[in-house]
């Protein structure tokens, strides 16, 4: 079955996740599956799943599953988390920090650009862990934006991991990754990038973090299913306010703001949301120092 598909969680469920007994219940009809999904079961063999492991082991890959202690919670908690992530490099520490995920438009206008190489930076330098889809555009502009300031920042892939795309990723993965960071996917080490895999990327993009950014999106960004899934999962959502509230390429941000979501005219504003009282008063007094 696909990664993301919920009935897979549902069948863990039911079989305490233990691998066994899910398999048991899929090889002796006691849940209910598609034709399609009953042949992919057939066809999965013993062989296929130790050459992933096999690519993993060789390529420093780890597989975290919902019941590893290094699962993200946050992410743990939305709904249809992912089985299990493919993670190079580090995701420790995510439940204690201040995590904010970025998103926008793969073709942003210099304004744009500007905003994120402002923001991005401030929030690193406060501890923020950033998170993003290594996508061209704001993607990128947002994890080169941590980089040059040494933070942290996560990308999450609409591939398997040992696929770089855009084709020149392969040096923006490793960096990410040498800084601290990581790269993940739900999706099996050598999987090629589909539309679907992008739209089911962004509900874990979202789920990382506490509160969603959204740089600059048109009416029809995936930019703006990101802040969907969020909202969904009960995170904060933020805008950076529009250059022009007539120009198309910014429409996202208009309808984001009316809809209620958080106008971000400095760091601070997305701080003071996600951050209690205590927080930032121990914050505030750890810039001092």
């Amino acid at each position: 079955m696909q990664p993301y598909n919920p009935k897979t969680l549902e069948i863990l469920e039911r079989s305490g996740f233990n691998a066994e007994k899910a398999a048991a219940a899929i090889r002796d009809g006691k849940v209910q599956l598609s034709d399609d999904e009953k042949k992919r079961a057939a066809e999965t063999r013993n062989g296929s799943v130790r050459e992933v492991l096999d690519i993993c082991r060789i390529n420093g890959i780890r597989i975290i599953t919902l019941d590893d202690s290094e699962y993200p919670l946050l992410l743990k908690n939305i709904e249809n988390p992912p089985i299990v992530l493919f993670c190079a490099g580090n995701l420790s520490g995510l439940d204690d920090a201040i995590t904010v995920s970025v998103v926008g438009t793969r073709k942003p206008a210099d304004y744009s650009v500007d905003v994120t190489r402002k923001i991005i930076p401030q929030l690193c330098e406060v501890g923020a862990v950033i998170t993003s889809g290594l996508a061209v555009g704001i993607d990128r502009e947002v994890h080169r934006a941590c980089l040059y300031s040494g933070g942290r920042t996560i990308g999450v892939l609409g591939c398997g991991i040992m696929v770089n795309y855009p084709a020149d990723n392969a040096r923006l993965k490793r960096e990410i990754i040498a800084n601290g960071g990581a790269v993940i996917s739900e999706l099996l080490p050598y999987t090629k990038p589909s539309a679907d895999y992008f739209q089911h990327r962004n509900r874990i993009i979202s789920g990382l973090s506490k509160g969603t950014l959204v740089i600059e999106a048109d009416e029809k960004s995936g930019a703006l299913l990101t802040a969907n899934h969020a909202c969904e999962q009960g995170r904060e959502v933020f805008y950076i306010p529009p250059h022009d509230i007539m120009s198309p390429r910014f429409m996202g941000a208009v309808l984001l703001g009316r809809d209620g979501a958080v106008p971000v005219f400095s760091y601070l504003d997305i701080l003071c949301s996600l951050l209690r009282g205590e927080e930032l008063e121990k914050l505030a007094k750890g810039c001092q120092s």
